[in-house]
């Protein structure tokens, strides 16, 4: 069960550490279009978008320590999902911004988690895929 990379999901005061597999960040736009007879579309950029990240990576069966913060066990990152509907979320992206002490910070609300029970040859664990409808990059 190892992860490529270590992301931070900081709700209210508590900072957990998820083993990310993957990381994607989906910006879409919507700019309006309006048909024009014989000739090429009409075509608005209001600068509106709407930026959403998902996460998808392991979690053990039962909560772990990567010696600074919490692994949240499938369990405790359900609770998360189901109990901190009104708090802002973070992700954080340790080393990603700068130099090795700087991370890139994503806020939103979580929209989606779903988990898949995994079993091995030699340990059970979840997976997971997260997704956060996102503020821009902070």
């Amino acid at each position: 069960m190892s992860a490529a990379l270590d992301v931070h999901l900081i709700v209210a005061s508590t900072t957990y550490a998820l083993q990310v597999e993957e990381f994607t960040v989906n910006i879409r736009r919507s700019p309006i279009q309006a048909a024009m007879p014989g000739a090429d579309p009409l075509q608005f950029d209001l600068g509106f978008y709407d930026p959403s990240i998902t996460v998808r990576g392991v979690l053990p069966t039962t909560n772990g320590s990567d010696g600074t913060h919490t692994i949240p066990s499938k369990n405790t990152l359900e609770d998360i999902t189901t109990n901190s509907f009104a708090s802002t979320i973070t992700l954080s992206i340790p080393g990603t911004s700068g130099g090795p002490a700087g991370a890139t910070d994503y806020i939103g609300k979580i929209a989606d988690c779903s988990f898949t029970l995994m079993a091995g040859k030699e340990t059970i664990y979840w997976q997971y895929r997260m997704t956060l409808l996102a503020k821009k990059r902070s």
